[in-house]
């Protein structure tokens, strides 16, 4: 993406971050396994409901500061002192809301558990946003591997205790300790690796000002876009159709949360760098846009072509009702792949507010279709509204990145034909071969099958992927960095 070493620290780096998310998100899948064995839709149904509220609110008061950071062109120890102060504020002022909204909860779903689940949750946005401001020194530095020994610290701690509570006692509380355990885990660690002692002061609140109020108003809005389908539902449907959404909701945000959340810091980072050179931001967002799409839309593709044999091995028959909704969820997300650098474009170019405007569309065009939706067909309703907007939305942000960096969206486009066709022959070949996961047998022969099924599928999409670009004159992308990363590991 960008030449020279720092191109191949920055490649390295988003690397490491994204194999850091792979490993806490593979954990979380195990504990999401572990814990649908142990505890029933309805407990996830109900801690869905809590867990929505506190996810407003924390989106609400969210203020990526760290970001803001990364894209000033000079720190000093007041703007460290400015984020800590801020987050701290931002802390106190977020438990006082979720701990007062708790009573009107609990009556307008009619259950007291909501009061305790909600007080309790709150501790994990707080212990969040209470990370050291010194972190971020790593990243400037391109350094991600703090970053990761932070995250996958607090999912080990947090597995451990939330298995090993469900295991004893089979309560939903399992859930929320899960949540809470991590952030606090990460909180103590980052001061361990990212030694700062907390002063207050906001003396450079106007460096961080324009981020804060364009960034708090488009976080309040997505959050209130996600969250307002759990909170549609638990007042529509059954807490064990909410729990079987949450769960699909869950699994299919996974390959999301690797690799475009994971890459958003290294990207920043990347197109701060180029912002004074369009050209070569140009190619750089369609190379990051479309190594992206790479390994994400495989997954999704083959997640919604498996679903059924995969809860039907994984999650038991407790769970039945959720192959088509993790199917629509699969497809839901598709799009978002081929879009994902937009957030680190917007920001690296210093225009938060392309972000808000995108945000502030995509409620408008959601907001009926999944009022709609939830009211007429319940969960597969709110599916079908997803997968719609989706489309629309990525039809905007198109748009937007036209408006920011003058690239059209055809050529941003055509930038995944060679993955869009890859899918293809993968998505025919596992199509193909479905009979294979229904031969019956006992449960390790039909994971045995499985297993043979995903790798197989994952080659033929390799193999036709390097053969496009093969046949496409071995053009400067994913495909010839892997190339090179094999080559000189060869001895």
């Amino acid at each position: 993406m960008v030449k020279g070493g720092v191109g191949k620290r920055i490649v390295i780096g988003a690397g490491l971050q994204v194999a850091s998310r792979m490993v806490t998100r593979c954990i979380d899948l195990v504990a999401l396994v572990v814990l649908a064995h142990l505890l029933s839709p309805a407990d996830f149904g109900l801690v869905a409901i809590a867990m929505s509220v506190v996810m407003i609110v924390e989106a609400i008061m969210e203020m990526p500061l760290g970001l803001a950071l990364v894209a000033l062109p000079v720190r000093h120890e007041s703007h460290y002192e400015t984020v800590f102060t801020l987050q701290l504020m931002r802390g106190l002022i977020l438990a006082s809301i979720l701990i007062a909204s708790t009573w009107p909860l609990s009556h307008f779903y009619g259950d007291d558990r909501l009061i305790g689940l909600v007080c309790a949750l709150a501790i994990a946005p707080m212990s969040r946003g209470m990370a050291s401001p010194k972190m971020i020194e790593f990243s400037l530095k391109l350094n991600f591997l703090p970053s990761a020994i932070v995250e996958v610290s607090g999912k080990v701690v947090a597995f451990a205790l939330s298995v090993s509570w469900a295991w004893m006692t089979n309560s939903y509380w399992a859930l929320p300790i899960a949540t809470i355990a991590g952030p606090v885990v990460m909180l103590i660690v980052s001061y361990i690796l990212a030694p700062y002692w907390p002063r207050i002061s906001l003396r450079r609140w106007s460096s961080f000002s324009s981020y804060v109020g364009w960034s708090a108003l488009g976080q309040t809005i997505r959050s209130i876009m996600w969250q307002m389908d759990p909170l549609l539902l638990g007042r529509l449907v059954g807490q064990s159709e909410l729990g079987g959404f949450s769960m699909a909701a869950n699994i299919a945000s996974l390959p999301s949360q690797i690799f475009v959340e994971q890459t958003n810091n290294p990207l920043v980072v990347a197109f701060s760098r180029l912002r004074d050179d369009v050209p070569r931001l140009r190619a750089a967002y369609l190379k990051s846009a479309a190594s992206i799409a790479a390994f994400g839309l495989p997954i999704m593709v083959g997640l919604a072509l498996t679903a059924g044999p995969l809860v039907s091995l994984v999650f038991g028959e407790k769970w039945q009702a959720l192959p088509p909704v993790l199917q629509g969820l699969a497809v839901a997300v598709l799009p978002s792949f081929l879009t994902a650098p937009f957030a680190a474009l917007a920001i690296a170019v210093e225009s938060p507010r392309a972000i808000t405007r995108v945000v502030v569309i995509e409620f408008i065009v959601r907001l009926p279709i999944v009022l709609f939706g939830a009211m007429h067909f319940g969960v597969i309703g709110v599916v079908i509204a997803r997968i719609v907007v989706a489309i629309i939305v990525l039809c905007i942000v198109s748009a937007s990145v036209a408006t920011l960096i003058g690239l059209g969206p055809m050529r941003q486009l055509l930038a995944f034909w060679r993955q869009i066709m890859s899918v293809a022959v993968m998505a025919a070949f596992v199509w193909s071969m479905q009979w294979m996961l229904d031969q019956g047998g006992s449960h390790m022969l039909a994971a045995i099958r499985f297993g043979a099924l995903v790798l197989s599928s994952a080659a033929v999409y390799a193999a036709s992927l390097f053969a496009l670009w093969h046949l496409s004159g071995k053009p400067d992308g994913l495909e010839s960095y892997i190339r090179g990363f094999i080559v000189r590991s060869v001895p």
